[in-house]
């Protein structure tokens, strides 16, 4: 059985099922499903999920990104929202409507050797960016809720996103695979195979993008924002240890993940 999800309206639609925690375990199919928006679904999609029992998606993006592309309405299925704020990942996933306002600011920008340096300095944002999903207080309530959803079955299967399914849906998928027992390894392997899903899509948004300008520091910056990289992974869990001296005590101190929790959720997903 595949853990890939292909839907006519998504790219990066994946089942969390299939994947062996640490005492050999394996993580059953149709319990949680990570994705990007389904703002473009079609008819074929929302019955296909429909098929699958969905009972809740969970929306990470921010409040104007739901404005702007809000998901096709599945009936029966609650929806929920819980933005952590990521002003970088919001950038990152930007659109085609938007594209003239954010290209014109960064080419504004870039017309300045300062403005170059500045650009270059900020080439590794998106760590800088999955470091605060581990450390805000706010982004640790939205996450922490994420988790809490999990503990009731009622609730599954569930579907989580948020616009490229990324960041904000991947650290999502980080924590619960740490509270599975999943060892690190097999995470950020799950983490990196959105660099494959995304390969295309990530093509044709740099086409886009290059109607709009040849500048080479503006491109290689929202190169750099849309790619799924190691550093991002690496930059997570290092600030976990950071805070809290284990992924463990991470989970526990953080995200309220107490061991009736952990056991609850390993009974219900393994």
């Amino acid at each position: 059985m595949t853990r890939i999800i292909t839907l006519e309206g998504t790219f990066n639609t994946r089942d969390i099922g299939g994947i062996l925690n640490k005492e050999g375990k394996c993580i059953c199919y149709n319990r949680m499903i990570r994705s990007d928006a389904l703002n473009k679904i079609t008819i074929q999609d929302v019955e296909y999920l429909k098929h699958l029992g969905l009972k809740t998606i969970v929306d990470f993006r921010g409040k104007q990104e739901v404005i702007k592309a809000p998901d096709i309405k599945i009936e029966g299925v609650k929806e929920i929202n819980l933005s952590p704020n990521a002003e970088v990942a919001n950038l990152a996933s930007g659109n085609i409507v938007d594209d003239q306002q954010k290209i014109d600011a960064l080419i504004k920008i870039s017309s300045t050797q300062e403005g170059r340096l500045q650009l270059k300095a900020r080439s590794d944002e998106m760590s800088e960016q999955m470091r605060e999903l581990v450390n805000s207080s706010y982004a640790n309530k939205q996450y922490t809720s994420f988790i809490n959803l999990l503990t009731d079955e009622n609730n599954l299967p569930l579907l989580h996103h948020c616009k490229g399914g990324k960041d904000r849906t991947g650290f999502a998928t980080i924590i619960t695979l740490f509270i599975l027992d999943v060892s690190l390894e097999k995470v950020k392997e799950e983490y990196m195979l959105t660099k494959e899903c995304m390969a295309s899509r990530n093509e044709k948004r740099m086409n886009e993008y290059r109607q709009y300008t040849n500048d080479p520091f503006v491109l290689e910056y929202l190169s750099g924002l849309m790619q799924t990289k190691e550093v991002y992974f690496d930059a997570a869990i290092d600030e976990m240890i950071k805070l809290a001296g284990s992924i463990p005590n991470y989970l526990e101190k953080y995200l309220d993940v107490t061991l009736e929790k952990k056991e609850k959720i390993k009974q219900i997903f393994l």
